[in-house]
């Protein structure tokens, strides 16, 4: 900055000497009691490296004093002249008014006043204000530096000035968006494998009663990988002595990337389409096995002033952005997730103000892409007595992001009764961004549609009303008897930062012929600190045919949360309570429980209970173990004129790691789940294969999607508990690796888990080594020698991985880098330093080559010209 400084003031010439001179005839005009002027001069007024201008400014001594209308014009700070002759300005984002008065002498920021010596403000002839860098440092909190050698004035560091932070956002936005809006992954990556008979893993859970064997419940299931798809076989307890238990057989297959035909399920499954059932057949479609959580993007509009910018964020992360047009409106596309979507939106103004606000968009579960067509179809045998061959068609199309059509059928065929024919058609989608409508009509059985408003997390409410199909004997899909059906519901949280208060309410009209029944329910939450109240009131009704009836409840809800501050023992216990009154009868019910954490996974909970219509108070315990291998649950139960009965429940799974030829144990569902392992090495050759004579390593912590484990002193690592079939980014902590000179052979690798089963991935750590160099200009003849390029940002890319590094040189121009992996190297200067140096450079190569004590490659210059 230096040099161009000085490069300007040759380029001004004389015209700097008469614009001086000019200054000085007109001389300003000094305060009372102000004996000298002060010397007239022109410098450069710089924001750090962002903005500069060559300005008229005044010299008191050693300090400068410099136009301030011209100071906030470049530092993007909106500043406006009274008619008193007072300059003021709104300092941003704290919305801070800035007055700078020369009738009292006082500069003004907010609340805070500040007392103006006579050599530290002047008022020129035309009425611009000039104040003293160090008095406007000290209000602003900045640090300027002077330089009257090189007729230089510098904000060394203005990141709290407007303009710097709105160049900030830009950058950020630069560096965010366009990476995750890549689909390509420059890592390793493993399709998923098809073997013939792999993996065994085995689910199991057992609940036995203290009444005796006879009531002992049941359920297993052996799970494999074969052809690359799931299959399951096992074998479930029945409800009643004697009866024999139930068998249970499927194979799932999945193909991803296939557009028209990506999921099988032959055995026992559920049916396709919005009212899946049990059945033993078959089903088919093209519906992704896990689907996107984008479904695409949707606009978002508003209105603001001219010049404002506007930041959209969901969850924290950036989403999109977009500046207002001449009109002040803004309008952008939003990625949307199925679900609800609160998205936050930031905007700044062109003077650093900042506006804050928010918008939800709920897109419907159901919903598909634009253009997206997806197709499901199901029969065989049914698993419930309620018919004997069911069967069904599934058609979704979408219309647009917002709307998706679906039509469909549903077939029953019964032995006694008539069978059930049940086509149907229906519509999802968006109003507006706040307003979903879902309707449907099923013929035999239902008309219905809802409405949802969402317009912030803090407000929804919802209406849904069901018309029933009559003269259908014996429905499967809707309730018998019942008629009609209206459901009101709301939400409000009235402090958007206070996420455990809030508002809620709901009503239910049921007609079922000659019996109408309303049931509604009012009650909220309040929270402060560790302790939660939900006192609610509900209301129920009947009438119609047979006696009136009517009731009104009260209750109030705790809970206590774990509070630290209160010790080991007291500090971790949980509390909660029930009580429930009735309108004119009194109290109904009520009941206190506590818990108390026993060990690491170990924890009880001792309660009472009392029922008006029971026979004194009941009293429970619940022991409660979810350790990493297994989960088990016991429970005891004794009073109320009952007889004390217990139960225990035992829940887990055992999965086969053909790298150990042993078993692991875990504590949840092992079925159609997957995991990771193999070994991590030091490829000292890198090969990347574990040869005789290169070691294991110990200690390496290993992340799988949002899972990590750490190797052992084998060199194995495991992570278990993993969705199968779609890919799953493994990578290694470099943090935990012994040398800093190390480096992962691959940057990160995508693996598409199978079911059932590990799959093998064997990591090779490369020993790394270190380069070292510097940047310089290139002498030539009649050039004058030229400071050394500090801060410039090199880019490395290693040749076979296409791996790239950033590195920035010191302040001698020389750079330094650790941890560089083995191969070959390319090394060039950022075209954006370039630039910034109007310079040329040629890209420097070098080889590193693998050494298990780390090599050093030296040497290596990087001329400028």
């Amino acid at each position: 900055m230096r040099r161009l400084t000085r490069c300007r003031a040759l380029r001004l010439g004389g015209w700097a000497a008469i614009l001086t001179l000019v200054l000085q005839l007109s001389g300003p005009r000094a305060l009372p009691a102000q004996t000298q002027s002060p010397e007239a001069v022109l410098v450069e007024l710089a924001i750090g490296r962002i903005a500069s201008r060559t300005v008229p400014a005044y010299r008191a001594g050693e300090q400068a004093l410099i136009p301030l209308s011209t100071f906030f014009e470049l530092s993007e700070v909106r500043a406006t002249r009274r008619p008193d002759g007072a300059l003021e300005a709104i300092v941003q984002p704290a919305n801070v008014a800035l007055v700078v008065e020369p009738a009292s002498h006082t500069v003004r920021l907010g609340k805070e006043k500040l007392p103006v010596t006579p050599d530290q403000l002047l008022v020129t002839d035309d009425g611009d204000l000039y104040l003293s860098t160090t008095l406007l440092g000290r209000v602003l909190r900045l640090d300027i530096e002077v330089s009257w050698s090189e007729l230089q004035v510098v904000v060394l560091e203005p990141e709290g000035l407007p303009i710097a932070r709105r160049l900030r956002r830009e950058a950020m936005l630069r560096a965010q968006l366009p990476r995750s809006s890549q689909d390509q992954y420059p890592g390793l990556r493993l399709g998923l494998e098809r073997p013939g008979i792999d993996g065994l893993i085995f689910d199991y859970s057992v609940l036995t009663p203290t009444t005796g064997v006879s009531g002992t419940a049941y359920s297993t299931m052996l799970g494999l990988d074969v052809l690359g798809g799931s299959l399951a076989l096992g074998l479930q307890s029945q409800n009643g002595a004697g009866r024999a238990p139930r068998a249970e057989t499927s194979w799932t297959g999945i193909w991803r990337e296939n557009r028209w035909f990506s999921q099988l399920r032959l055995g026992d499954g559920f049916a396709t389409g919005p009212r899946g059932r049990n059945l033993r057949g078959f089903s088919a479609s093209n519906s992704p096995y896990v689907r996107p959580a984008t479904i695409g993007n949707m606009p978002f509009t508003g209105q603001l002033g001219a010049g404002w910018t506007v930041e959209a964020y969901r969850g924290g992360r950036l989403i999109g952005f977009d500046s207002v047009n001449a009109l002040g409106q803004f309008s952008f596309d939003v990625p949307i997730q199925y679900g609800e979507n609160p998205v936050d939106f930031v905007a700044y103004g062109p003077f650093g103000e900042v506006r804050e606000f928010n918008q939800t968009y709920r897109a419907a579960v159901d919903g598909l892409p634009a253009h997206r067509f997806e197709y499901g179809v199901a029969a065989g045998e049914c698993r419930t007595p309620l018919c004997t061959t069911t069967g069904n068609l599934d058609l979704r199309y979408g219309l647009s992001n917002r709307w998706t059509m679906r039509a469909g059928l549903d077939q029953f065929w019964r032995d006694s009764l008539a069978n059930l024919t049940h086509p149907y058609i229906g519509v999802t989608g968006g109003l507006t961004n706040s307003l979903l409508l879902d309707g449907e009509a099923v013929g035999d059985a239902v008309l219905r549609g809802a409405l949802r408003f969402e317009p912030s997390v803090n407000l929804q409410l919802q209406a849904e009303a069901n018309r029933f199909a009559s003269g259908v004997r014996a429905p499967i899909l809707t309730p018998a008897g019942r008629q009609s059906q209206w459901t009101l519901s709301a939400f409000l949280r009235p402090v958007s930062r206070l996420a455990g208060t809030y508002l809620e309410a709901s009503m239910d009209r049921i007609n079922a012929g000659s019996v109408d029944l309303t049931s509604a329910r009012f009650g909220g939450s309040i929270q402060a600190s560790d302790i939660r109240l939900l006192p609610s009131v509900r209301f129920q009704r009947q009438t119609g045919a047979g006696p009136l009836m009517s009731q009104t409840f009260w209750g109030l809800n705790t809970f206590v949360l774990p509070r630290p501050s209160l010790g080991k023992v007291l500090g971790s216990m949980t509390a909660r309570t029930t009580l429930e009154f009735e309108s004119g009868v009194g109290a109904s019910s009520a009941s206190a429980y506590l818990g108390i954490p026993l060990l690491r996974g170990l924890r009880s909970e001792a309660g009472v209970t009392w029922f008006r219509s029971g026979q004194g108070p009941g009293f429970s315990l619940l022991i409660a173990a979810e350790l990493p291998s297994v989960r088990s649950y016991t429970t005891v139960t004794a009073g109320g004129g009952l007889p004390a009965t217990g139960s225990q429940y035992v829940t887990g799974s055992a999965i086969y790691d053909p790298s150990r030829h042993g078993v692991d144990f875990s504590g949840s569902s092992a079925l159609q789940r997957g995991g990771v392992t193999g070994r991590v090495f030091l490829d000292s050759n890198g090969n990347g294969q574990l040869d005789e004579g290169e070691r294991t390593l110990a200690g390496v912590r290993v992340i799988v999607g949002p899972s990590f484990g750490f190797s052992d002193s084998t060199g194995n690592y495991r992570v278990w508990d993993v969705l199968p079939y779609e890919p799953t980014a493994v990578a290694v902590d470099s943090a935990s690796l012994a040398s800093p000179l190390w480096v992962p052979a691959f940057a990160g690798a995508m693996v598409e888990p199978s079911p059932n089963r590990f799959r093998q991935l064997d990591i090779p750590i490369l020993p790394g080594g270190v380069i070292e160099g510097s940047i310089r200009w290139k002498a030539a003849a009649g050039d004058a020698s030229r400071g050394l390029p500090a801060g410039v940002t090199l880019v490395l890319r290693h040749r076979q991985s296409h791996e790239q590094r950033l590195i920035t040189t010191f302040t001698d121009g020389t750079f330094y880098a650790i941890g560089v992996r083995p191969g070959e190297w390319e090394m060039r200067v950022d075209p954006r330093c370039l630039d910034a140096l109007g310079a040329t450079a040629d890209v420097v190569r070098f080889t590193m080559l693998p050494d298990a004590e780390g090599a050093t490659v030296s040497g290596l210059d990087i001329l400028l010209q």
